[in-house]
């Protein structure tokens, strides 16, 4: 769907992909080791690993889903917007210094591997649980990415909507393949950097163009048809399967959901200092809010459109493109267009260096037994990551529904895994490894049932369901079933307040990499 964009901007895009493939190239230099390539050597710049942070979850999904659903259903997205950010205080509180401070007494690079040294009774299972759950979330993540990048680069240039997906794929996978995540967080503060931009400029352009929010809403309010439900706080109950009930899942989803995210989990570990993390909770909620901006696009072109000013769009998924190319001014807009391919390489970048490394170094290492040395290791994430993204290609080929829906669906299935396992288990000494079975299993079962299904009672998103269902199944079968035995190290971190952990012994890790 080619929106006739100008020349200038598709040069700026070209541009662009030229500086992030030179600076994943860069950042490659000092890739050595698994320490490097999954954690960038546990010595990134305090903002530079917040920034890094805010990008793995602002995604296509947030710059191109969320304004697409805004445009479709308008103020009922708030409800996923706002907590969303109110959900990185919530993650950081939870998991930021205990994640960082575990890489100062264990040798960990996974999320995997926080739960396999959380719960030591069953560390291979906890690391086979972790793994699955990682890869079903990411195939259905990335796939909302893939789809970001061919509703963006076929709105830009003159090529189909498939070519977009593969040329935008083939891009990111240089640099994440060659570079890890070592490469990945410092695109990500150049791209972040864009999206930030890309919000600011869009809330000016909205106010002018519109209004403020409460004159958008009640543009809205006035206007025929189906139109007038954008400014509800949620459609009425039976019209779009977005009713109050919508609202409260999505409230609850992201407001906590978040914790459970492994691309925001790993990027804790990469804190140069542990005392660093103190920031991410402020830095975090700034940053993406700044960004989040973006969903105005949506709303703001949702008024134009009920009020004749601009045209009714099939797909509203090109609604963030439509606006940047016709109402943000041409010498401005290539800059910001980029924004939205940033969000979906950023996340992609992160999404497939945590699944690589579930799968080098939690299977073929923590499971198989197998041990590698440095070189060896890298040759098999690196490997491993080419795989995934190719995987992740022919999801994307099977899927068809919104952006912004599937990327809901994918969010939740994580949730549903990581949330009790690591975020909870971090901070509830009675969870045991059993509870993260039980736990684990209704959310990867029950959360691919519920995406491939469409599973969606009563306006209440099913996926929200999963997430609870998970919860408290961790948390029965936590309670009838043996406690951990941890050691001191562990104890000193699940145990963790206000004051840093003592200095505990630095146990060794089942796995080692020479």
């Amino acid at each position: 769907m080619n929106l006739h964009a100008p020349t200038s901007m598709a040069v700026t895009v070209v541009i662009y992909f030229v500086v992030v493939i030179g600076l994943g190239l860069w950042a490659s230099r000092g890739t050595r080791n698994l320490a490097d390539y999954y954690i960038a050597g546990r010595n990134a710049p305090r903002w530079v690993a917040i920034i890094s942070g805010s990008a793995a979850v602002m995604s296509g999904f947030g710059l191109v889903g969320l304004p697409g659903l805004a445009y479709a259903y308008g103020g009922v997205v708030f409800f996923l917007q706002v907590f969303a950010i109110l959900g990185f205080s919530v993650a950081a509180f939870l998991a930021s210094r205990k994640m960082r401070t575990l890489t100062e007494v264990k040798e960990a690079y996974t999320v995997p591997d926080a739960m396999a040294l959380r719960y030591p009774s069953m560390p291979r299972v906890m690391r086979i649980v972790g793994i699955l759950g990682l890869i079903v979330g990411m195939l259905g993540y990335l796939s909302v990415e893939f789809q970001a990048l061919g509703v963006v680069l076929s709105s830009l240039l003159p090529i189909s909507y498939w070519s977009g997906v593969l040329l935008g794929t083939a891009i990111v996978a240089v640099y994440t393949i060659v570079g890890g995540i070592r490469a990945g967080i410092w695109t990500d503060l150049f791209q972040f950097s864009l999206e930030m931009l890309a919000g600011i400029t869009v809330i000016i352009t909205v106010f002018i163009l519109v209004g403020n929010p409460a004159h958008i809403l009640a543009v809205l309010a006035r206007s025929p048809g189906t139109w007038r439900y954008h400014a509800a706080p949620w459609w009425p109950a039976g019209t779009a399967g977005l009713g109050m009930g919508a609202a409260i899942a999505w409230a609850f989803e992201f407001g906590l959901g978040g914790a459970g995210q492994p691309q925001l989990l790993a990027k804790y570990y990469v804190h140069r200092r542990v005392e660093n993390t103190r920031y991410q909770a402020l830095g975090n909620g700034l940053t993406y809010s700044i960004a989040a901006f973006m969903i105005f696009s949506g709303l703001g072109l949702a008024a134009l459109s009920a009020t004749h000013r601009a045209p009714v769009l099939s797909n509203p998924d090109y609604a963030a493109p439509y606006f940047f190319i016709h109402y943000i001014p041409t010498w401005l807009s290539g800059i910001v267009f980029t924004a939205l391919i940033a969000a979906s390489m950023a996340t992609v970048n992160g999404f497939s260096n945590i699944a690589s490394a579930a799968i080098t170094r939690d299977f073929m290492q923590g499971v198989l037994g197998l041990q590698f040395t440095n070189r060896q290791g890298l040759l098999w994430g690196r490997l491993w990551t080419f795989l995934l993204l190719a995987i992740a290609l022919l999801v994307t080929y099977w899927r068809s529904s919104l952006i912004g829906i599937a990327g809901t669906e994918a969010w939740g299935l994580l949730a549903a895994v990581f949330l009790p396992a690591v975020a909870i288990g971090l901070n509830w000494r009675r969870g045991t490894g059993w509870g993260v079975v039980g736990s684990g299993l209704i959310a990867i079962v029950g959360g691919t049932l519920v995406t491939i299904t469409n599973w969606n009672p009563g306006g209440f998103f099913g996926i929200a369901v999963i997430i609870a269902a998970s919860l408290v199944a961790y948390w029965i079968i936590s309670l009838v079933t043996p406690v951990e035995v941890l050691d001191p190290a562990m104890e000193a971190i699940v145990g963790m307040g206000s004051a840093p952990p003592v200095t505990a012994v630095a146990a060794s890790d089942p796995i080692s990499t020479p």
